[in-house]
């Protein structure tokens, strides 16, 4: 074998080293000695570690740590989130009931207010009362930034998906965002007139209208809230995706060398090399 082709495979040797050396050193900034193959590449122990602790000089807490402390907070929030969610929806639903039975089933006997272009309203909720329109609930999601998970090792991490938020996802994603109005359909509702027996429909759904508004209120501050605080978990979580990213790389050049050592040592090449 050529004094060249040797130069060659110890280079490899060396990047092959390094990458290694590369690729432990990311776990243990990510997990700690805990998430570690190899620890006599990353040049500390665990006798180290305690040793730094008592001469109260501790290494940083790893990036997975501080990520998960973020945990018991957004699961908090968002399980709120979803009991708003839900306590609008029973709400709403409350209202539109309501006003089903006061607009009533027959024309001229009901809470409605007929908008003077019908020449042919046979009752019920129909486009010839006023206000005539669709209750829909409000619609709270999460987005997810691909960089949430420890598996995303491409290369956009902060690409996203949009997910409603229910019990089973709380406390995961990037950002919450409500859209008032904007989900599932309950029905048609009309406007209420308030006079004579039809006054009480339209205190009610007033009122329940009033709950709603706080319901919203508090959801809009716990939103914009702990968007904050999960805008400070995403960049945790993107220095994680590119220790990951790195490591993925590494590990893909270190078997792309060890198969060209192999070639070039193989019998094929042998002659030549």
């Amino acid at each position: 074998m050529r004094d060249e082709t040797q130069r060659i495979l110890v280079e490899y040797e060396k990047t092959i080293d390094k990458n290694l050396n590369v690729i432990e050193q990311g776990k243990f900034l990510v997990d700690g000695l805990a998430g570690v193959s190899d620890t006599s590449r990353v040049g500390i122990t665990q006798d180290d570690l305690i040793a730094l602790e008592q001469q109260g000089t501790p290494l940083d807490r790893s990036i997975q740590d501080r990520i998960n402390d973020y945990n018991p907070m957004t699961v908090n929030v968002d399980s709120r989130l979803v009991a708003i969610a839900s306590s609008i929806t029973t709400i709403k639903t409350e209202i539109y009931n309501l006003i089903v039975q006061a607009i009533g089933a027959g024309p001229g006997t009901g809470c409605g207010q007929s908008t003077g272009i019908c020449t042919n309203y046979t009752g019920g909720i129909s486009t010839c009362l006023v206000g005539y329109g669709q209750l829909k609930n409000d619609l709270f999601q999460v987005r997810v930034q691909n960089m949430s998970s420890r598996s995303y090792v491409d290369l956009d991490p902060a690409s996203y998906s949009t997910s409603t938020l229910s019990s089973s996802n709380v406390g995961v994603g990037s950002f919450n965002i409500v859209s008032k109005d904007g989900g599932t359909a309950i029905g048609y509702t009309a406007t209420i007139v308030n006079t004579g027996g039809c006054s009480s429909y339209y205190t009610q759904v007033t009122n329940k209208y009033a709950e709603i508004d706080t319901l919203r209120s508090e959801a809009d501050t716990l939103i914009s809230t702990i968007n904050v605080a999960k805008r400070e978990r995403s960049s945790l979580q993107y220095e994680r995706w590119a220790i990951f990213y790195g490591n993925e790389q590494a590990a893909q050049e270190n078997t792309r060398l060890r198969t060209t050592s192999s070639n070039i040592q193989s019998s094929t090449l042998e002659p030549y090399v």
